[in-house]
């Protein structure tokens, strides 16, 4: 599979550089990019940490009223925008935010932020795309992305772990190919993958002796909502306390220009 080093790649001009041009072009072909050390390694061990210390009690295998069992021992839980796990780097890493925003445009949204849990025991989820086609499987499939998911393993991704077994170029068929077999990429801590919401994929089975957290996030476009990852009312797309919004840089608020209160470039602060 294709993959786009970002070790010592400066930010400066992202949507410029040999690297994003080069991870847009894989996504647009391909419907997924995979994007090696977007963070340094010890960052995620310590979100790692962090996860196991604050979200403890979703570590277990049930469904609370704010989670979505998602596979089996496998469930979509919420994580609150603060802390080093709620922090811009990571629901608005550089790199991800520049390949996000070439393939989305520049007002593209954060939809949703969350993790998705995979416990011990895990089996391997059922191949399925993240939403239903736009308009009929056959225009979606020759309409640019309209959404997409991020994904930072908190663990390495692996055939012990397990991965998400992508079918590369799924975003662009008209119907299922059950002969065609999917790629398990290796996804080592500090780096991550992007797929299209079209993109057929599926979480492999944890066959190690600890769960597998992986920080998830949908960047879409501005006029498209998630309609079959939240269906209860105690879920929630984004979690975060009223004075978030003080600490976003800048040139990262049109991200969140879809929320009620959220602040736009050059805005005073509200409340």
């Amino acid at each position: 599979m294709i993959r786009i080093d970002c070790q010592g790649v400066s930010t400066d001009a992202l949507a410029q550089s040999e690297q994003i041009r080069a991870a847009a072009d894989c996504f647009t072909r391909h419907g997924y990019a995979i994007l090696d050390h977007v963070l340094p390694e010890d960052a995620v061990r310590g979100l790692h940490d962090e996860f196991n210390d604050r979200y403890k009690d979703y570590i277990t295998d049930r469904e609370p009223e704010d989670s979505l069992e998602v596979g089996d021992k496998r469930f979509m839980i919420p994580l609150h925008l603060s802390g080093n796990l709620g922090a811009p780097l990571v629901f608005a890493n550089p790199y991800v935010i520049a390949l996000v925003r070439e393939v989305l445009g520049h007002d593209a949204v954060l939809e949703a932020f969350g993790a998705i849990i995979s416990l011990v025991g895990s089996e391997a989820q059922h191949p399925h795309p993240d939403g239903p086609p736009l308009f009929g499987s056959e225009i979606s499939a020759l309409l640019p992305a309209h959404a997409l998911t991020f994904a930072l393993p908190l663990v390495e991704m692996n055939e012990v772990s397990g991965t998400t077994a992508l079918w590369p170029g799924s975003h662009r068929w008209l119907g299922p190919k059950e002969d065609v077999p999917p790629e398990r990429p290796v996804i080592p801590v500090g780096s991550c993958v992007l797929w299209d919401f079209r993109l057929i994929h599926s979480g492999a089975p944890n066959r190690s002796d600890r769960p597998r957290p992986m920080v998830y996030a949908t960047y879409a476009r501005r006029w498209y909502q998630d309609p079959v990852n939240f269906i209860k009312a105690a879920q929630q797309r984004l979690v975060f306390e009223p004075a978030f919004f003080e600490g976003i840089p800048e040139d990262m608020r049109t991200l969140f220009s879809h929320v009620r209160g959220a602040l736009l470039p050059g805005e005073p602060f509200r409340g």
